[in-house]
């Protein structure tokens, strides 16, 4: 399938935004927020309350990656079945990441918020600590997965575009 230049162009922002919005996330914010005990002591908030700020960017979060997942899944799939070569790596690596984000937006953060429904002490168990390992290692895989599908898109594109401009 050739595909058009906007097409692709527009799948690759869609593809930075996401890995950008992880980073934010994940890098920036989350940090920020689990030690704002130290920014502003005055406000006396708990882990548990950082917690639940937390839950509330990563639930808008989820509804950007559950999006992402649905235009990962259009485009790689209609790239495979309409396209001339197979190129079964980035079908597995796409695969990966639309697993990835649904087991992180519909089972981690899930089970996140309804341990954190049950109060504080629902949140200081080892089970609630396991999960939340998992969920940041789900997490940090799937911004790999997506930097390795952007950067290898990004390639493909600029191949395209040299194939095309020597013809």
């Amino acid at each position: 399938m050739k595909k058009s230049l906007p097409i692709s162009i527009i799948y690759l922002l869609i593809l930075g935004a996401s890995i950008g919005a992880i980073i934010a996330t994940g890098a920036i914010s989350a940090p920020v927020i689990f030690s704002s005990d130290s920014i502003i002591p005055e406000l006396g908030m708990t882990k548990f309350d950082m917690g639940r700020i937390m839950s509330v960017i990563f639930s808008r979060l989820n509804i950007f990656l559950n999006i992402t997942a649905i235009i990962i899944l259009i485009y790689e799939l209609l790239s495979f079945n309409l396209g001339g070569k197979k190129n079964y790596f980035a079908l597995l690596i796409n695969a990966i990441s639309v697993i990835l984000i649904f087991l992180f937006t519909f089972y981690y953060s899930g089970a996140i918020l309804a341990a954190q429904a049950q109060g504080a002490a629902a949140t200081a168990t080892p089970e609630f600590d396991s999960l939340h390992q998992q969920s940041e290692l789900i997490f940090k895989t799937l911004l790999i997965t997506l930097s390795i599908s952007f950067i290898w898109n990004a390639m493909k594109l600029c191949t395209e575009n040299k194939t095309t401009k020597a013809k």
